[in-house]
């Protein structure tokens, strides 16, 4: 790190000499003018131990954490069921519905509710069966988990606006898992390639199998995280990381979609790093056996979706003044069955079309244990995003309607609702952004709004499912690549992501091209690895400032920033902008030693007349050469014994130390020293203090090196140099880092 560059409107104190001084003779006056009214006591500049003895410091009682956290833990389990209203109050916590349902503003809320559900349910029908595609599942499992877990989630959740239900992401995460694990023979459900059951191998799972096992695993692991309370480790993932991940999955999405766009069918699997090159060479290879009518059916889809989206609905919006939007994706999703029903190109064009979908109550089944083993790695991957996701979004929108998200609360609601679908044919679920902003523009609520979202999708699960029989599987493949357009567009924000924050855009890029190269779920592990280095990175090598005193104020602020500032004679000031641990003394202690070679440069160095004309005589003589060639002045004061030097530290940024982190502060307070420089620590906050007590600091350092503001620091060094310099009397041993690193290393 370079060291910092003054500005050249700093005042230097050789020519502000008599003002500054004048400045702290005002700032420290113990008499308070009779004709003045303040709203605090002046007083005189103090060091720390003087100023905790007059304001009367005590160290707070501090209970052992891990006892507290403990007992706290404990607590949640029998603190419930120690009285009626504690129980009363546990149920209404753990099923939130009971407590907002009687409040629920009948008059005002039910119409908005009811447009709002309607709209996101319109949205639901096609997207769940698309999504399903994308997870390869048959297309009434998207239904189901567009029906019935977010009924379990209205009786649990506290998010008001948010949509649960299929989302393309967490759908392809669970389709490359089936991929890996169901037989080769086994398509991704279409009319033309009817599949014989028995020539199925039966050791193999069928992708409902793996789909339901992830999804219960999911569940489970949500569970834990809520008995854990380990909602917060959802903040590992930062909104570069997200964001960078979903745009890598969308390409991963877009890629898996181009066969089903074409009607290609019969290429090969591929799975693990670098797979979606490998798709792609196969996809071009598989060019010439492309479906003429299946692409154009994607075409026509892709033509009605944005036009309707992109000039259509804006065109409506503005003349009604309505939020509620035409759902194209249904548009899309009837036109197109409509199509192949009347003109038969399934049968004549072999046209991939979604086939029968049951209707009716779905077949339950306990979820197969035995393949818990071979998808537990993927369900962990899928819980991360779904949930990162899930409260992400729900944050967002809580804060902006003014409402309390238990983040806690909201694992156990997903938790529930994944484990109760599971024992039905569902995929995994998650917060589908597309939908939760309609949702929010449609005019929703409260919760209430999902049971009316629900009862669209209820009639097709129950009674309208065989008119979508003929829906051809290129127009879901429109609808899901046309979704993801919005993902795309986060490309564009990248210039100003490069403007605001180089490592911010590192990450973005990091994230998203590791989801690319590799794969989906080791892209998620290093997107994370990669944004916590960032962050190790950052506090191994922070910035570092030497300070100066800005005119007319009592602050010190960087001299590289602030023109109208000004050094005082004989005084450096420094600050670390880190905690001090053991990843970054070795910056640290180099840090010192470029502010301390700064310093040597300027003219505040020179603290008495006698030692200018010393050093200038000396230079006119000739120059001492290190072993290195470098020059070396000696610069050292009247007498042995007189330290007229002050090096200042700004403890501020020490927000926390370790043992090496006190052991540097050592070594720099006795290098200085042997220059004839005295140390001064200013600003340490008070564990930092504790620390240095309980590992016997204060025996090397005295605590009368320490100060509680940098104006106490300066005033006291002031006064020792009109004091024509500071008697050093107290004997300070050198510090044996040589010892202490033996000490701790096996012999």
């Amino acid at each position: 790190m370079d060291p910092p560059k003054k500005s050249s409107k700093t005042r230097h104190l050789s020519e502000t000499e008599e003002e500054s001084e004048n400045y702290l003779e005002n700032f420290y006056n113990k008499n308070e003018r009779s004709n003045r009214r303040v709203s605090f006591v002046q007083r005189g500049a103090m060091n720390q131990a003087q100023f905790d003895e007059k304001f009367d410091y005590n160290k707070p009682h501090m209970e052992n954490l891990v006892k507290k956290q403990t007992r706290k833990f404990v607590s949640r389990f029998y603190e419930p069921f120690l009285s009626c209203n504690a129980f009363k109050n546990f149920l209404f916590d753990l099923i939130p519905i009971l407590k907002w349902l009687p409040e629920y503003r009948w008059k005002t809320d039910l119409t908005p509710d009811i447009i709002g559900g309607l709209t996101v349910g319109v949205m639901q029908i096609p997207q769940g069966i698309a999504y399903a595609l994308l997870a390869r599942q048959p297309a009434i499992n998207g239904l189901y988990a567009s029906l019935f877990p977010p009924l379990i989630y209205m009786l649990f959740g506290t998010s008001k606006q948010s949509s649960l239900g299929t989302f393309a992401v967490v759908a392809l995460m669970t389709g490359i898992s089936v991929e890996s694990l169901t037989a080769p023979e086994e398509t991704a459900f279409n009319a033309t390639d009817v599949l014989d059951p028995a020539e199925v191998i039966k050791e193999y799972p069928t992708a409902t199998e793996v789909s339901c096992a992830i999804t219960i695993l999911m569940g489970l692991i949500l569970f834990l995280m809520g008995v854990l309370r380990l909602h917060f480790l959802t903040t590992y993932l930062s909104d570069q990381v997200i964001a960078g991940f979903t745009v890598g999955s969308s390409i991963h999405v877009f890629v898996s979609q181009l066969k089903t766009l074409l009607g290609i069918r019969r290429l090969t699997r591929h799975s693990g790093a670098f797979y979606l090159f490998r798709h792609l060479y196969d996809l071009v290879l598989a060019l010439p056996r492309f479906n003429p009518v299946s692409l154009g059916i994607s075409v026509g889809s892709l033509i009605i979706l944005y036009i309707g989206r992109e000039f259509v609905n804006p065109f409506i919006k503005k003349k009604t003044k309505s939020n509620i939007p035409i759902p194209w994706e249904l548009v899309v999703v009837i036109v197109s069955t409509a199509f192949v029903y009347f003109s038969g190109v399934n049968a004549s064009s072999a046209v991939q079309i979604v086939n029968k979908i049951p209707v009716g109550v779905p077949e339950f089944a306990v979820p197969r244990f035995d393949i818990f083993k071979h998808v537990f790695s993927d369900a962990i991957s899928i819980t991360i995003v779904s949930v990162s996701v899930w409260l992400s979004i729900s944050k967002m929108l809580a804060k902006k309607n003014n409402y309390q998200l238990d983040a806690g609360q909201e694992l156990f609601a997903l938790s529930f609702t994944s484990i109760a679908s599971s024992f039905i044919p569902t995929i995994p679920i998650s917060c589908s952004l597309s939908r939760t902003l309609v949702a929010v523009g449609a005019g929703c609520v409260t919760q209430l709004s999902i049971l009316f979202s629900s009862i669209l999708v209820f009639l097709v699960v129950f009674f309208l499912g065989s008119l979508l029989e003929t829906l051809p599987m290129a127009a879901l493949s429109a609808i899901i690549c046309f979704a993801l357009q919005g993902m795309f567009k986060k490309f564009y924000d990248l210039g100003q992501l490069w403007k605001v924050s180089k490592i911010d855009f590192t990450i973005w890029v990091v994230s998203c091209g590791s989801t690319v190269i590799l794969d989906v779920s080791i892209g998620l592990i290093i997107s994370v690895f990669f944004a916590l280095f960032t962050t190790i990175l950052r506090e191994q090598y922070p910035k570092w400032h030497i300070l100066a005193s800005v005119k007319g104020t009592q602050d010190f602020k960087d001299s590289e920033r602030y023109g109208d500032s000004m050094y005082f004679k004989g005084i450096c000031i420094f600050r670390f902008d880190a905690p001090l641990l053991f990843h970054n003394v070795e910056c640290f202690k180099k840090s010192v030693d470029k502010a301390y070679l700064e310093w040597q440069k300027s003219h505040e160095f020179y603290v008495l007349r006698e030692e200018r004309d010393t050093i200038l005589n000396h230079k006119m003589d000739g120059s001492d050469e290190s072993s290195d060639g470098k020059t070396v002045h000696t610069m050292n004061t009247m007498s042995a014994d007189i330290l007229s030097r002050h090096f200042v530290i700004d403890c501020s940024g020490f927000t926390f130390i370790d043992l090496m982190g006190v052991s540097a502060l050592k070594e720099i307070f006795s290098d200085l020293r042997k220059r004839g420089i005295l140390v001064y620590f200013a600003n340490a906050k008070a564990p930092v203090r504790e620390m240095f007590d309980k590992c016997d600091f204060f025996k090397f350092v005295p605590k009368d090196n320490f100060y509680p503001t940098m104006r106490d620091a300066t005033s006291i060094a002031r006064q020792r140099q009109l004091e024509l310099g500071f008697k050093d009397t107290t004997y300070v041993p050198e510090h044996d880092r040589l010892t202490e690193v033996l000490s701790s290393h096996p012999m």
